[in-house]
């Protein structure tokens, strides 16, 4: 598992993903995000579509939650935390042989500081 530090504005990897039910079929990227933090991903394979299964998700004791889902060989969108969290990226591979996958994301983070004085909204 890579992990998408909260230190990090962008996230570019490539790797390959061995055949189905062979060690390190199944590859995640954890991202810790606050509330309100948006990344945008694109993820891309040269195998034909419905080779490699892409989903975000995030874990809630044991329940699982998805927030995206794929099987096209490319894939890409934006998701943004509903609530403060680790979110995950994974791309597992349903098929018999390896698949190269090239992934690459841009953290947006909320506003983390206070608003200095007239900044914002001016009313007037």
């Amino acid at each position: 598992m890579d992990v998408f530090s909260p230190q990090e504005a962008t996230y570019a990897r490539d790797w390959e993903l061995p055949a189905r039910k062979v060690k390190g079929w199944v590859h995640e990227v954890e991202v810790p995000m606050l509330a309100g933090d948006t990344i945008h991903y694109a993820s891309d394979h040269d195998a034909p579509g419905g080779r490699v299964e892409f989903n975000v998700h995030s874990h809630h004791g044991k329940e699982v939650t998805y927030h995206a889902k794929g099987t096209e060989s490319s894939v890409a969108g934006t998701f943004s935390a509903p609530t403060e969290g680790k979110f995950y990226l994974m791309w597992e591979n349903m098929s018999d042989g390896p698949v190269r996958i090239r992934v690459s994301a841009i953290r947006h983070e909320v506003h983390r500081g206070p608003v200095a004085e007239g900044e914002g909204h001016r009313h007037g």
